[in-house]
């Protein structure tokens, strides 16, 4: 990431909003310039934006933070989650741990059908919307369409769960049943971050 995208995160993290003036204020940098950065972290799904009316006349344009765009600052989260997991084996609660890791993934199947349902019969549509939850969880995903034989190549270049997998590679066994169950069909991790790999490559329909 540029350092321009890191300071303008960085200012809307510490005032919660920020406008394209506001930006331009307090950087130097051209509108025209900032708006291309700003066009740039949306598409990425770090932030979003929205109107806000402060008086009389037009509401102004407000760029926020998605929790892609929380995730880019420093989290203890993912560190605990590890320990906790570990914690859970040692004493025995595996079971409980699994149990966890299923409904987690269950429910983030359900969202993904019910969005996929809602954007209609079209295959591409249904990967678009897809492809815009997995960017919102911060899995980096990428996909080059749908090849002449009906297969889909996606790419999750990060892996949100890293200390999870440290632990159990219970999420890497989930998310390839996570496209299975979606797409109804044959699935095939042919690169996976967990044994040295950039990403975690699906073939879907293979």
């Amino acid at each position: 990431m540029s350092e321009v995208k890191k300071e303008l995160l960085e200012l809307i993290k510490r005032n919660g909003t920020l406008s394209v003036d506001e930006a331009v204020e307090k950087t130097g940098l051209a509108k025209t310039t900032l708006r291309e950065h700003f066009l740039h972290i949306e598409k990425d799904g770090a932030i979003q934006r929205g109107y806000v009316r402060s008086g009389p006349g037009r509401p102004s344009l407000q760029y926020k933070l998605t929790g892609h765009g929380h995730d880019q600052f420093p989290s203890y989260e993912s560190k605990m989650m590890g320990e906790l997991l570990t914690f859970l084996k040692k004493t025995g609660q595996e079971v409980l741990m699994e149990e966890f890791f299923e409904q987690f993934w269950e429910k983030r199947f359900q969202k993904a059908k019910h969005l996929m349902d809602e954007a209609g019969q079209g295959k591409e549509d249904s990967i678009d919307v897809l492809m815009d939850m997995l960017r919102e969880e911060g899995f980096m995903p990428e996909y080059k369409g749908i090849n002449e034989d009906g297969m889909v190549c996606l790419k999750e270049c990060n892996c949100p769960f890293r200390e999870v997998v440290k632990v159990t590679t219970l999420p890497c066994r989930l998310e390839a049943e996570f496209f299975q169950k979606l797409f109804n069909t044959n699935v095939e991790r042919t690169t996976y971050i967990a044994e040295g790999d950039h990403a975690c490559t699906y073939v879907i329909g293979a």
